[in-house]
């Protein structure tokens, strides 16, 4: 593990020890299918949720792999779901990508279906709503 991401989790727990809290930090919300979409998917397709910043390298800083079997879905990302030595916590905005995967891998094809976050705050959003509502080029 990462030494910042490493301190930040044992400041949470010697937080919640103790009955104190941090700031809130994190995105949470649900990720669903269009209706309209739901013949295009078996139910065993990947789907990649992550948060990435709105300008800069396309790289996630967090990310989770589910099925599109598993959605709806409710979800939290955090420094626990971190890619890189970037935490999620250490940047004030993302943009949040639900993509379900033809092909099974995170490079995104013509064909995978998508949705997306406008800029959301990582301290703390809650109630985000990510539904996959479009086809990929």
């Amino acid at each position: 593990m990462r030494a910042p991401l490493i301190l930040a989790l044992l400041l949470s727990l010697l937080l919640a020890a103790c009955g104190g809290s941090g700031p809130a930090t994190g995105i949470s919300g649900t990720v669903s299918l269009d209706p309209q979409l739901a013949d295009q998917v078996s139910g065993e397709e990947t789907v990649f949720l992550f948060a990435r910043r709105p300008a800069g390298p396309p790289m996630p800083l967090a990310i989770q792999r589910l099925q599109v079997s598993d959605l709806p879905y409710r979800f939290q990302l955090d420094d626990s779901h971190a890619m890189t030595d970037t935490a999620l916590s250490s940047v004030d905005e993302v943009i949040v990508v639900a993509r379900v995967s033809r092909s099974g891998q995170a490079m995104p094809q013509p064909g995978d279906l998508e949705g997306q976050s406008g800029p959301v705050s990582t301290a703390g959003t809650t109630d985000l709503n990510i539904v996959i509502d479009r086809v990929r080029p």
